[in-house]
């Protein structure tokens, strides 16, 4: 669903922006500086502060699919991955405040990195629909999408002075608890925003009314207990409960502004998101043979530390109007840890990566033309460890790593170029990148053979960007770009081992290449008189040397032995083409100054062309509606979110849908009724109250291994200024 502007957000947006612009709707995402959301060929869907305040999500993941742009498989509550246009996880790319997060050991199947991101900080969110390499380097195939933390507000005299507000939350599908509280303290120079988050969210209940066709599915009939030294399944006795979900979390956010005049400004940004341990609901839910095939899994404490630094200047020089430069350093420390049942063996595989990177963009207006270019530079250093213990003994063994060892290093120089003609009547885009990147591997040599000790990979690419965009009479604007990207193999692609949902193993392949998109979109968007518009986009890309998960022979067999189990052998290789095509349409209507109808919805096909099997990744038709009434202290929204049905025989085979989560037919369509109210009751207070799931359904959304909330009451209590 396109998110629109509203009047103050947007004003508040342009003061923060390296150019003063007072549009009705303005984006960065498009080529990493402000400017007009209508001059852009790519797809951006928006989803501003007080959208994601009205629905007060849990996380992020469930901001992005409350909006409806977005498709979000969940293997876990402690999770979220987006899916835009057919690809997920590494194929899209996620930045925070101008930084990539993508890193050495984004994966291709199910990533929840985007909770680590706090949504009660936001100021937008934007999603880049379709390739964005030319302006982002690698990853960026399916789309990007760009979190803007909130900035603290400067204030209006010498004198410091402050602004406080925060709230409290209820959701009792989880019988979570979250308190946020955040304090901006500013004068003319200086202002300074600290923000806390933290939640408590217990185990989430689904809902209590089946789908006629499939009744009890995905009901948590068990669960696994340790009593007198053995493992015991026991019988869940509400199968509604999905016990062992439960998590909490605590973000931090800390930023400080500094303005001397003269078009300065230096930005201090610091950011901490930690959780406690997060279970992985879907694998405490697996039988072999009948009985529990783990006793435990779960993902340990999942800690991001983020520090940058943010210089912008306009410099207004021959070669640049306005500059901005951004170093940053990431720390990221992750681990999974599982242990199967009734054995006293716990496998425990951790991660520590260390991320340095620094982002050069600079603008510049000639005639008509708007020039943007500039630089980004990435480096990864990665240490992956990991041992087994004897929970009986106490005893410690070293095992495989899930990862080698090494660094991932990325470099890219872009060139973008824009040119209004006839008064903006024909807007012409072009732009080209060139990029290379290093991957520098050390396998253990007790695990594998010497062939595998070392790998070293460089791979450079070179991408082009051609857009159009045409304004004619009537209100009808046109929309048409081609662009090709690049996604890199990272280490997770070249040199992962580990266990896969389907119960195959993932083993290393140094042979790997770069796989490569051509992106196509068309699009229309017809203006309703004053009252709204209707817009529909097309799109198709062509994957070459895609990367997908098929049977692999190592050392010529096609299973092999791994933590005292045997298992068939898969690995990444490069397939011959995949295509993915598909069509978005949304509608916004203003039916009375208080009053707005918003829809859209998502169509995607996909295939892997050169087996002629099904791609994964590619989520059925989705989309949803939204009703809102605002007035000037009381709103009332009631939203409707559907999913079409994915049938079985249109699932992949690499088994990243996650087939076996699934009925015998596949996932169900469903469709859900959810309600929103808010008051101001003063300056300073307004209570909000949220029903979800209205008809208290239990389903269970594509690919996803944990139901979906069942009847959530949200009540929130929000005080102080904005």
């Amino acid at each position: 669903m396109f998110i629109w502007t509203m009047a103050l957000a947007v004003a508040t947006h342009a003061q923060d922006s390296l150019r003063q612009v007072n549009l009705e709707e303005v984006v960065v995402s498009g080529n990493k500086i402000v400017e007009q959301k209508n001059d852009i060929p790519h797809q951006i869907d928006l989803i501003l502060q007080p959208t994601i305040q009205r629905t007060s999500p849990l996380t992020t993941a469930d901001a992005l699919s409350n909006s409806g742009a977005v498709f979000v498989q969940k293997s876990q509550q402690g999770g979220g991955s987006p899916v835009i246009r057919g690809f997920e996880a590494n194929r899209i790319l996620l930045v925070v405040d101008g930084v990539r997060m993508n890193n050495a050991i984004y994966r291709a199947g199910h990533l929840q990195n985007s909770i680590t991101t706090d949504p009660n900080v936001m100021e937008r969110i934007e999603v880049l629909q379709g390739a964005g390499s030319v302006i982002y380097g690698t990853d960026a195939i399916g789309g990007v999408i760009n979190f803007f933390t909130r900035k603290p507000a400067l204030g209006d005299s010498s004198k410091l002075t402050g602004k406080t507000n925060g709230f409290f939350r209820y959701s009792s599908a989880n019988q979570g608890l979250t308190g946020h509280a955040a304090i901006n303290l500013g004068n003319r120079k200086w202002a300074s925003l600290t923000a806390v988050t933290a939640s408590d969210f217990g185990d989430l209940r689904s809902g209590a009314n089946d789908m006629m066709d499939y009744p009890g599915f995905g009901d948590a009939n068990f669960y696994v207990k340790r009593m007198n030294g053995r493992d015991s399944m026991l019988t869940n006795n509400d199968p509604n409960v999905q016990r062992y979900s439960g998590y909490q979390q605590l973000d931090v956010l800390q930023k400080v502004r500094y303005v001397p005049g003269n078009g300065t400004e230096h930005m201090v940004n610091f950011q901490i998101s930690s959780s406690t341990d997060v279970p992985r609901y879907d694998r405490l839910q697996t039988l072999s043979n009948g009985k529990a095939k783990f006793a435990e899994w779960y993902y340990g404490p999942q800690n991001r530390t983020f520090l940058s630094y943010e210089y912008k200047k306009a410099v207004k020089k021959w070669w640049v109007d306005d500059l901005r430069f951004t170093p940053a350093v990431q720390l990221i420390g992750e681990s999974r840890h599982d242990r199967g049942f009734n054995n006293a063996e716990r496998n425990n595989f951790n991660e520590g990566l260390v991320i340095y990177s620094g982002n050069l963009d600079l603008y510049k207006q000639l005639n008509g033309h708007e020039i943007r270019y500039g630089a980004e530079i990435t480096h990864n250093i990665l240490e992956s460890e990991a041992h087994s213990d004897n929970i009986d003994n106490g005893t410690q063994k070293a095992i495989a790593s899930r990862y080698p060892d090494g660094s991932y290093s990325t470099t890219g120089l872009y060139f973008s170029h824009r040119w209004e003609i006839l008064n903006k009547k024909i807007i012409l885009s072009d732009g080209i990148r060139f990029s290379s990147v290093k991957i520098d591997a050390n396998f253990d040599p007790q695990f594998y053979e010497s062939s595998m000790k070392h790998v070293r990979q460089e791979s450079q690419s070179q991408n082009l960007h051609l857009g159009f965009v045409t304004n004619l009479s009537g209100g009808l604007r046109l929309n048409a770009m081609l662009s090709t990207g690049f996604r890199n193999p990272n280490i997770d692609d070249l040199g992962k081992t580990y266990t896969t949902s389907g119960g195959d193993l993932m083993v290393a392949n140094p042979d790997l290449r770069p796989e490569q998109v051509f992106y196509r979109e068309i699009g229309m968007t017809q203006q309703l008189g004053t009252y709204g518009f209707f817009n529909v986009n097309f799109y198709l890309s062509t994957l070459n040397d895609a990367i997908v998960a098929r049977p692999y022979s190592l050392n010529g067999q096609d299973s092999t032995s791994f933590l005292g189990s045997r298992y068939r052998t898969l690995a990444n290789i490069n397939v011959g083409k995949a295509k993915v095509w598909g069509i978005t349409s949304s509608i916004k209507f203003q039916i009375s100054s208080a009053l707005t109808l918003k829809g859209n919805i998502t169509y995607t096909e996909g295939k892997d062309l050169t087996n002629d099997v099904p791609l994964d990744h590619i989520a059925p038709l989705f989309g949803n509606s939204t009703l809102l009434y605002e007035a000037k202290r009381f709103f009332a929204q009631a939203n409707f979110m559907f999913n079409g049905m994915k049938k079985i025989e249109d699932y992949s085979p690499s088994g990243e849908d996650n087939q076996q989560y699934a009925t015998p037919d596949g996932t169900p369509a469903w469709h859900t009724w959810n309600v929103y109210l808010g008051k101001q009751l003063s300056k300073m207070l307004r209570i909000q109250l949220g029903v979800e799931n209205i008809g208290d359904l239990n389903y269970r959304t594509f690919a996803s291994g944990i139901n979906a909330p069942g009847r959530n009451f949200v009540v929130s209590v929000h005080w102080g200024g904005k």
